[in-house]
């Protein structure tokens, strides 16, 4: 039998692709590169220029659809303008409020000071009036929690943090503490920060950009006070830490830093201590308190164990 195949005979259609023992094998798209190297137009582009050479014309927006599209635009610019104009009146009225308020507080706050100060110094009159060794202890217990205005030598501290107002200042509130302690450390017996007088429980914190005294705010440029024997005070406080933090800030950042010796320093008076919990004992509760236990009898940590 031949193998020969007929000269008019058709050519045979290519086998159908048979499946494999795992299924039909799936088609895959042209290769990127032989995309690229094949059709070396747009097709979107290749479309327009279908459409030029047939002479088709372009689809273009209607007139009337752009217009009602520009009105929608503008009405809602509109609207955004007149919102955000009507919030910002309402936020500078606000802020208006504010402001007064805190000026009215302010200005009751300073009233009631200055009410205290001459209420104390009433006070103060009349006990001098009364006399006696108990006025005496008085007024030494006051001046140990500063509750008297004192005066006397000492120094005087100028600081400025020129990046202070920016939030981005470079003297924070424990910078602040370093040099007061400094202070005390070096013989200070009083001590001020922008006329804030401290005591025994002042405390000095931040609240962002602020330097908080006693919960009060002290603005910048500060000044800080203090009194101690001119003899050996500065000296003594040139070699505190705090002098040193503060003479490298005003090298590397640019802080405005003196120390000058003050002939007469005024400090005015702390605020009153706000005693919310402590109470003066009884006369009961002291005379427990001062009772000796006799001998042989169960003491609290005074009787000596027999042998």
């Amino acid at each position: 039998m031949s193998d020969r195949v007929p000269a008019d005979a058709t050519p045979a259609e290519p086998a159908a692709e048979r499946p494999g023992p795992l299924g039909p094998r799936p088609s895959f798209p042209a290769p990127l590169l032989e995309s690229l190297a094949q059709d070396h137009l747009d097709p979107g582009y290749q479309r327009a220029a279908d459409r030029r050479r047939t002479g088709g014309a372009p689809a273009r927006v209607s007139g009337s659809w752009l217009l009602a599209g520009t009105v929608v635009i503008g009405l809602l610019l509109g609207v955004a303008f007149q919102t955000t104009r009507a919030n910002s009146a309402g936020v500078d009225e606000a802020r208006l409020g504010l402001l007064g308020d805190v000026s009215r507080a302010q200005a009751d706050a300073s009233v009631l000071e200055a009410s205290v100060v001459a209420l104390n110094d009433e006070l103060r009159s009349v006990q001098a009036a009364a006399g006696g060794g108990a006025l005496a202890s008085l007024t030494a217990l006051e001046q140990m929690n500063a509750l008297l205005a004192v005066t006397g030598p000492g120094l005087r501290i100028s600081l400025n943090d020129p990046e202070a107002a920016t939030g981005n200042g470079a003297v924070l509130d424990r910078d602040i503490q370093l040099l007061v302690n400094g202070l005390w450390s070096a013989g200070a017996e009083a001590v001020a920060i922008g006329g804030v007088r401290l005591r025994s429980t002042s405390a000095i914190r931040q609240a962002g950009g602020a330097i908080l005294v006693d919960n009060r705010p002290v603005l910048w440029p500060m000044t800080i006070e203090a009194i101690g024997d001119p003899a050996t005070f500065q000296q003594r406080f040139v070699s505190t830490p705090g002098f040193g933090r503060f003479s490298s800030f005003e090298q590397l950042y640019d802080v405005d830093f003196e120390v000058s010796p003050v002939g007469d320093v005024s400090l005015p008076a702390a605020a009153a201590v706000d005693a919310r919990y402590v109470e003066q004992p009884t006369a009961t509760t002291t005379a427990e308190a001062t009772t000796v236990p006799e001998s042989g009898t169960a003491g609290t940590g005074t009787t000596t164990p027999t042998s």
